[in-house]
This record gives C-alpha cells, structure tokens and sequence, in this order.
C-alpha cells in the first residue's frame, strides 16, 4: 500500500478495548453537556466552535517532534479517506445535535446505537469481518429495540427519531471509512485534518444559512467541555482503538455508552425516559452484551490479521 512507516504499528488488541471503552465514557460526557448548551445556541453554532477550538489545540498537539510533517505524507488515497470521513462527520455531527436538542439526551444515545448496525453490515460485506450465530442474534436483537424504540416514543419526539436516525446512518458510514483511513493516516493527523476540514464546512454554513452566537457566552465552560469531551479527546481516543482492534469490536464496546449517558442525565439533567420508551434502549443494550459475549467465547487467534 506503500504506507507511512509509522502507520506498520503492531496492533495490541488490550489497548484497542481501553481505548474504546473510554472513548464510550467521554462521549457520554459530550452528549449530556451537548444536550445542556443546546438549550442556549444552535447546534449549527456549538458545532463551528467546537471544531474551531478542537483544530487549534490538536493544532498545538501537531506541533512537538514535528509531526506536521506527517501531513505531506500523505498520499492520494489518504487524502481521499481523509475528507470522505471529515465530510460525513460534519452530515452526521449537525444532523445529530438538531435530533438532540428535540428530545431525551439517554433516547438519543439509545437510538444513535443504530450506527452500529451500518457499521457491522458495512464490515462484513467490505472488509470481510465474520460473525457467529450469537453474534447475529444480537445484531437481530439490537434492531429490534430500535424499532421498538420507535413505537414507544412520546409523540414530540417523533421529528427528533427520524433526524438521530439519519444522523447514526451517517456515524456509522463514516466509523466504516475511519477503520480505513487510519491505515494511510496516524489517528492524531487524521483527528487534527478532520477537525479542520469539519469546522471549515461549519463556517461555510454558517455563512449561507447564518445563525445566532448570542448567549454563547453564558454557556463557555459548557462549550469547552463539549470540545475536549468531543473532537479533542473522544474522536482521537476512538481512532486509536480502531488501530487495534476490528471496527465492529470498537462500535460494539461504545453499545455501552447509553448507560453512561442516562446516569450522567440524570444527575446533571434530571431527566430521565419513560419506563416504556427505555424498553427499546434496554434491548439495544442486551444485544450488545450477547454480540461482545459471542465475540469473547469465538475469538480467533489470528483476527489480527485484518488490522494489517
């Protein structure tokens, strides 16, 4: 592929679940003090800010030992990934904050679980992942508490579910292209280009569509948690797991993150689902531990291989 020499790193299957296990916690971080800022600006508005401040300081991160340099080695495909992943990330991230602002912080989560099955499907057809039997009866069991989910919806969530929805397709499209694009670009170059390329398309919108900042300086501290909990931190953390472990691995361990989220909503939001609307979320969640259980007990040795 004739690949930078420092994109041959072994793979440590450990460090891919640490990795994904804490991306899965920052982002409960993110979607609850998303779901808190939301109440005083536009999601158009929180996101050209953050990725603005998320360019900068992973700027600042580029800069020790050169690693600019790492930029203009990368090659045609690279580039090619590279934007394809920034562009359905800018989709994916403005579609989900408009979904979020109109509903449940732990609902959304629940639903944006949806990625995963793309992410899955998208595996396996491309990239040639393999599942057991267990591992499909979860998948089955993960999308029917999604359907579920939307049968229970309280009405005026109802726009909200279709906006999440679209907005997991898009997530779990460009999870798929992230696993390839990390083969050509280093986790941290491909977060900081990203970032750049994403806010860049924020303030493109921005300009055309225009929207208010008014307020946003009421809610700082809300916005800089959101941008290190997000770009800055989460979006790095995830890549890194995706250098060492299968995508499907890595959206599989994050099918933990609603629970993180209801807790953190709880406790900073006070708000929490309807016992019926929560059903669905519960099945996504099941599904999720029979698919990991599967995967533990049908684990081959030499899985590893795909990493290559």
């Amino acid at each position: 592929m004739n690949n930078p020499p420092h994109q041959r790193d072994t793979t440590n299957p450990s460090k891919g679940y640490l990795y994904a296990s804490l991306s899965a916690m920052m982002a409960s971080v993110l979607i609850v003090s998303g779901k808190w800022t939301l109440h005083t600006i536009s999601p158009l508005a929180l996101s050209a800010l953050i990725f603005t401040i998320g360019a900068i300081v992973l700027g600042l991160a580029m800069l020790p030992r050169k690693r600019w340099k790492r930029i203009s080695a990368i090659d045609a495909r690279g580039w090619r990934w590279t934007i394809a992943f920034s562009v359905l990330a800018f989709v994916a991230i403005w579609t989900y904050w408009i979904g979020l602002k109109m509903m449940d912080p732990t609902l959304a989560s629940f639903l944006n679980r949806f990625e995963t099955l793309v992410t899955i499907s998208l595996g396996i057809v491309i990239l040639g992942e393999r599942f057991t039997k267990g591992e499909g009866l979860g998948t089955f069991l993960m999308l029917g508490g999604i359907v579920l989910m939307r049968f229970t919806f309280r009405a005026e969530y109802s726009a909200g579910f279709w906006v999440v929805l679209f907005a997991a397709v898009c997530f779990g499209t460009a999870e798929f292209i992230a696993k390839i694009a990390v083969r050509y670009v280093d986790p941290l170059t491909l977060s900081f280009l990203r970032n750049v390329i994403t806010s860049v398309l924020f303030w493109i919108a921005v300009a055309f569509m225009g929207t208010s900042f008014e307020g946003a300086g009421s809610v700082w501290w809300g916005i800089l948690i959101v941008a290190f909990a997000g770009p800055i931190l989460t979006r790095p953390i995830y890549l890194y797991a995706l250098k060492h472990i299968e995508v499907s691995k890595v959206a599989l361990i994050n099918q933990s993150q609603p629970v993180f989220v209801a807790i953190l909503a709880l406790v900073a939001l006070s708000q929490t689902p309807a016992p019926r609307e929560i059903i669905g979320g519960l099945f996504v969640i099941g599904g999720c531990l029979l698919i990991i259980i599967s995967r533990k007990k049908g684990q081959p040795n030499n899985n590893s291989r795909h990493q290559q």
